[in-house]
């Protein structure tokens, strides 16, 4: 009979703590991905004591207003160092963050860590973001070091260079680190598919306002298949199967590639945006050498638009193509389940080629009272369709045939926990998958 593990109450506690932010514990909170200025509260230079340059300055605390919003930003890359602009409106004259972060899953069981970063916008200091953790289901120590310097007082030009031993994870797998953590603690699932990446990389980056930060990179990346272990312990339903992991195509990859990102600043007034991702990537060759040899390119764009003053339509869009050579399977594109197509099984569509279209209409029910003094819990609708297919199989986009699903959901004002009923819309049979969450698909 499996037992509870001390680490795994320990994940419980941290987790339950932090009430599902994407670290378990944490000195300040510039994260990455979503930055919500609702109750954060930084330590910041002040007149007095010793600040950066000598000065005498004494710290105080700055309490962060509702109204400061949210940097929304697409959930890629290694997010060592939090972009900027997040970090600007956290932390306006700079500082230093420090997290001990806590996550669960079905390779490494409990992993834990310290990450730390500093970085002062805008001027010439460096920017540097570092983490080390301890896998104590691979008994394997992973690291990442990250640091940016400007190369002009504005700052927007800027050359950094990296190196990684992390446990990844397929880029369109997008659930938190948290999310998955307790998914696996609590419900025996686990959302992701993993692999070991450590590598190595430099790039020149520029930051062009109101269009979006455009890097080259090169990277030298070494890829390994990873087992599930057999000590896996969850606190519910300990009967259902729990996923093998599944092998990659293990090697190494030499690659150059053309990124271009944009974050969105989403606030209660002003609930609108546009952001994405897009990414091309050379790997191999005659020039490059390494195991694989292919050419691939991935976008994500989305799209917030405030409709009413009630009412928010979110909207995505992914396309991804290889246009030479193979994909080794932890490059290939992965869709189906909760980051996409949501009435479908984890990972039902894979191949070389994906398109994903997504939709979500939310309506604040506060929108229903006319003296309503507090924001309320959120109806929503939403449609996803798409699929991802072998080139060498079905070549056009005409050729294929699209999965269309569509549902139903309540969140709570923040959109910090949802409950979806989704539904295959093209199958007049099929069953409705009831979902719990506690973060936006998208």
């Amino acid at each position: 009979m499996n037992r509870t593990t001390p680490a795994a109450l320990a994940l419980a506690t941290l987790l339950a703590c932090a009430g599902g932010p994407a670290h378990a514990v944490g000195v300040t909170l510039p994260d990455s991905s979503s930055v919500d200025a609702d109750s954060a509260m930084i330590f910041t230079p002040a007149p007095g004591s010793v600040d950066a340059q000598g000065r005498d300055e004494p710290m105080h605390v700055r309490t962060q207003s509702a109204d400061e919003g949210t940097w929304l930003r697409a959930p890629y890359g290694d997010e060592l160092i939090t972009h900027p602009d997040p970090w600007r409106a956290r932390v306006p004259r700079g500082g230093i963050h420090l997290d001990v972060p806590m996550n669960y899953d079905r390779v490494d069981l409990v992993r834990y860590g310290i990450t730390w970063q500093a970085q002062r916008p805008e001027t010439m200091y460096p920017r540097l973001g570092t983490r080390i953790e301890y896998a104590t289901g691979r008994r394997r120590v992973l690291y990442g070091f990250q640091l940016e310097q400007p190369l002009l007082p504005t700052a927007r030009f800027v050359l950094g260079v990296g190196a990684v031993r992390r446990t990844d994870h397929g880029d369109l797998q997008q659930i938190d680190d948290s999310e998955n953590s307790l998914l696996l603690l609590l419900a025996h699932e686990d959302w992701r598919d993993h692999f070991e990446r450590e590598g190595t990389g430099a790039y020149l980056s520029w930051r062009v306002p109101d269009f979006s930060t455009v890097s080259v990179h090169v990277r030298s990346d070494r890829y390994r298949s990873v087992s599930m272990s057999r000590h896996v312990v969850s606190w519910f339903h300990e009967d259902r199967s729990l996923r093998a992991n599944p092998a990659i195509d293990d090697g190494e990859t030499h690659s150059v590639l053309l990124r271009l990102e944009r974050l969105a600043h989403r606030t209660r007034r002003n609930r609108s945006g546009l952001y994405h991702w897009i990414e091309l990537e050379k790997a191999g060759g005659t020039t490059l050498k390494g195991d694989f040899a292919y050419v691939r390119g991935l976008a994500d764009v989305r799209s917030v638009v405030r409709v009413l003053p009630a009412t928010t339509l979110s909207l995505r869009a992914v396309g991804g193509t290889t246009m030479e050579g193979g994909l080794p399977a932890q490059r290939q594109f992965v869709i189906g389940g909760v980051d996409g197509l949501r009435a479908h099984a984890f990972g039902s569509f894979r191949g070389d080629r994906v398109v994903l279209g997504q939709a979500e209409y939310s309506v604040g029910l506060q929108a229903f009272k006319a003296h309503a003094r507090h924001r309320g819990p959120q109806v929503l609708a939403f449609v996803d369709t798409g699929t991802a297919w072998k080139r060498a199989d079905r070549p056009s986009v005409a050729d294929q045939h699209f999965a269309f699903d569509g549902g139903v959901g309540l969140a709570t004002p923040d959109d910090d926990m949802r409950v979806t009923l989704a539904r295959n819309l093209q199958r007049p049979d099929a069953g409705v998958v009831a979902t719990v969450r506690l973060q936006r698909p998208f």
